[in-house]
């Protein structure tokens, strides 16, 4: 039988994150819807003329975090995503991993290399968090 305590862990991993209280977005930034069932991404840098339009959030990857557990003590980290490994490339001092989102959605983050290969913490096909600040992205308009 399992332990109630790592079953109540587990079900809690796998919540969707909260949606932020209006408060959070900043005077200047923006909500943006981006996926049913999934809280507002927050965007401290949104025109308020873009308010109501179709938006593009651009990330750069160096600008996104990877977890492999909810980050819980990243209180500037605003958004909050999860997502499955699907790719990895090595790259020397760095490591891109390209993470699917629940939608379909392909993000990618990066991190430093710090530990020899055997030694990550994350691989393939791992259930992982992303996580990034108000003020990590730039939206545009959405043109399409």
């Amino acid at each position: 039988m399992p332990d109630p305590i790592e079953k109540a862990k587990a079900e809690a991993a796998r919540a969707p994150a909260p949606t932020p209280p209006a408060s959070e977005v900043p005077q200047g930034g923006l909500d943006i819807a981006w996926a049913e069932g999934q809280p507002p991404l927050i965007a401290a840098n949104g025109p308020e003329t873009l308010s109501g339009h179709k938006v593009v959030l651009s990330l750069r990857p160096e600008k996104v975090s990877i977890w492999k557990e909810r980050p819980t003590n990243q209180p500037n980290a605003v958004n909050i995503l999860q997502g499955e490994v699907i790719d990895i490339a090595y790259l020397g001092n760095m490591s891109t991993y390209h993470v699917k989102l629940a939608d379909g959605t392909m993000v990618k983050a990066q991190a430093s290399n710090t530990r020899r290969i055997a030694n990550r913490g994350i691989t393939w096909e791992d259930k992982v968090w992303l996580s990034f600040t108000a003020t990590a992205g730039v939206v545009l308009e959405d043109e399409a």
